[in-house]
């Protein structure tokens, strides 16, 4: 995201505090004259301002938490470079129930024109450990609502209306199994979240509300840290658990590199590689003004698939087929610039940047036709 210019217009009903980081403003919040609310305050001010690149002890977060994640803080990778990136914040309310408290915030800005701009409202949960009080992903509480199903490698959390598919859940555990095999990797762990749609799975993260919600409901997925998020595939979402089992076994790879395995060996929102080949070639067949010798400047060809998935795939089946699995663990280990990327393409397939539009064209084809 581009940085924005911004300036922030406040109502005569809104206490504003001003923090050297961050700007935090207040609607009106009863009891907020009452000591333990000013203390939840004072905490969620501090840890806006404190410095969450460095990955050490944060005072202001639980320990469980920090203990088991390195990125303890679930909402902060939301978006990109990330939720904290600068937007004021404006606390919406703060409630309470039973010594827990539970903050809802408006990440947002007014523009110059007027109008609102908000990228998020989230929420984060408090309660007191070891006698402070300390911020909880609202995850943590939010899932304990959902049923939960262990199968093999995987914690299944779900809502209540779903049917559980142990037939799928089988069928993901062999994928994690055969991933970790070929890339010779033990199988970790991992927590699977499942909805009919994806923003069932932001509430249960503790997002009212971000950008890009809303549209038509459509398969989506998100990978983090040990954990994934999944709208509408239900138990089977291959494409996200590749990044889970694989990716920090490879970290020096370009994410055209990560996102093409991930859909050359699982798909993309319930579609095969060849699904998303097929798309992209009748698309390509009516833009030849495309110039693929610079693939890395293409994002999205449509809202259901992207470049990095399609020509990413095809690029990486390609290798596997010319050089197996020895060969695809050098791609994956092949650097994370975009040069990294098409020298590794000149490496493994022996073609230039500079043909890369001829070649890749081709191959959709000869995929499309099949």
């Amino acid at each position: 995201m581009k940085p924005l210019k911004f300036k922030i217009f406040l109502s005569i009903f809104t206490l504003s505090f001003i923090t050297n980081a961050q700007n935090v403003t207040y609607n009106h919040i009863l009891d907020s004259t009452n000591l333990e609310i000013k203390k939840v305050m004072k905490l969620f001010e501090d840890y806006l301002e404190s410095n969450r690149q460095n990955r050490e002890k944060n005072s202001f977060w639980n320990l469980q938490e920090q203990k088991e994640h390195i990125k303890y803080d679930f909402l902060e990778s939301e978006f990109q470079p990330s939720l904290y990136m600068g937007f004021p914040v404006h606390v919406l309310s703060i409630k309470s129930k039973n010594g827990v408290y539970q903050i809802k915030a408006q990440f947002g800005l007014c523009q110059e024109n007027g109008e609102p701009y908000v990228l998020a409202i989230a929420n984060y949960f408090v309660k007191k450990e070891n006698g402070s009080y300390k911020l909880y992903n609202a995850l943590t509480f939010n899932k304990k609502e959902w049923l939960s199903t262990k199968v093999g490698f995987v914690d299944f959390y779900y809502p209540k209306y779903h049917e559980f598919n142990y037939e799928k859940a089988e069928k993901l555990n062999n994928f994690i199994k055969d991933i970790c095999n070929d890339f010779d990797v033990k199988p970790k762990p991992i927590e699977y979240y499942l909805a009919d749609d994806f923003d069932e799975i932001q509430a249960l993260k503790g997002f009212d509300c971000y950008i890009g919600m809303g549209g038509e409901t459509k398969p989506s997925g998100k990978a983090s840290d040990d954990k994934v998020f999944c709208g509408g595939l239900g138990e089977y979402y291959p494409h996200e658990v590749f990044h889970v089992e694989i990716d920090d076994h490879y970290p020096n790879k370009h994410y055209w590199v990560s996102e093409g395995m991930a859909t050359f060996l699982g798909g993309s929102r319930g579609k095969d590689l060849h699904w998303h080949l097929k798309r992209t070639y009748d698309y390509l067949q009516k833009h030849p003004e495309i110039n693929l010798n610079n693939l890395l400047d293409l994002v999205n060809l449509d809202e259901y698939t992207s470049y990095h998935y399609s020509l990413g795939g095809l690029i990486a089946k390609r290798i596997y087929e010319r050089g197996g699995w020895a060969m695809i663990k050098e791609f994956m280990n092949s650097g994370k610039s975009d040069n990294d990327y098409y020298s590794a393409i000149e490496k493994y397939l022996g073609i230039k940047r500079s043909n890369l539009n001829q070649y890749l064209r081709n191959q959709l084809k000869a995929e499309a036709l099949k």
